[in-house]
């Protein structure tokens, strides 16, 4: 897929303020919003498997001690991963599969935006091409390095640059390297004048995760060309 100009709003997490982060129900919630891009986090369980999940340890999320990469996907399947979120009106919400998230967002003709936390690039590769998906998502990480490995695995993939802290020279370099279609940055870290270089190079600049209206109507005057929010219903108000 091509990445057009925006803005885009994008769910992060899926709607991750009305449902559990990184679930079916997130997603869902997403797509019945009107998303048309839904961001969720990927890690790799120690047998090998992709799945949603974003925290390197297992407490916050399942209320079970250890760390998410020493399980398998045997052992964690049936984790429930919904109730620790506001009322537990989510309570028995189970763990979903990356190539399920990838496959519900396609069915409802919904970018996935995919980033990577942990795993091998050729994984995600071997699950992209499984699903004929290559062309329809994108991949995202703060691991350029992973980034540099799925573009030369992937040709015609979309990558995006994860990043934070002020813009120096040894990043712009690197990414002048990378080549990635877009840039995603910490928003309290992108000042104007790197938002100008950015824009300067030639890249999409998108933001994470701004769930404040103000801060967002700002960026989206500046030209901002998408905004990572827990509230896609409300940002896309904006747009209006």
């Amino acid at each position: 897929m091509s990445v057009s100009a925006g803005p885009v709003i994008i769910a992060h997490r899926g709607a991750s303020a009305v449902a559990p982060e990184n679930t079916r129900s997130a997603i869902e919630a997403a797509i019945r919003m009107g998303a048309t891009v839904i961001e969720f986090d990927v890690r790799e369980t120690s047998d090998g498997e992709l799945v949603l999940f974003h925290d390197d340890e297992l407490e916050r999320l399942t209320g079970k001690k250890g760390k998410f990469a020493s399980l398998s996907w045997d052992e964690m399947r049936e984790f429930d991963v919904g109730s620790w979120f506001k009322s537990g009106d989510f309570a028995g919400e189970k763990l979903i599969l990356f190539s399920d998230a990838v496959k519900l967002c396609l069915e409802h003709n919904v970018t996935p935006l995919i980033e990577h936390k942990t795993g091998k690039a050729e994984d995600y590769t071997a699950v992209l091409e499984e699903l004929d998906a290559v062309e329809s998502v994108i991949v995202q990480s703060f691991n350029w390095e992973f980034l540099n490995d799925m573009k030369e695995q992937l040709p015609s993939l979309v990558i995006g640059a994860l990043g934070s802290k002020p813009l120096d020279g040894k990043r712009m370099g690197y990414l002048s390297r990378l080549k990635p279609d877009w840039v995603g940055w910490k928003f309290s870290d992108l000042s104007k004048e790197g938002f100008a270089d950015l824009k300067e190079q030639g890249y999409l600049v998108a933001l994470w995760t701004v769930n404040d209206s103000a801060e967002a109507e700002k960026w989206i005057k500046r030209g901002i060309d998408g905004v990572i929010t827990d509230y896609p219903e409300q940002m896309m108000k904006l747009l209006d």
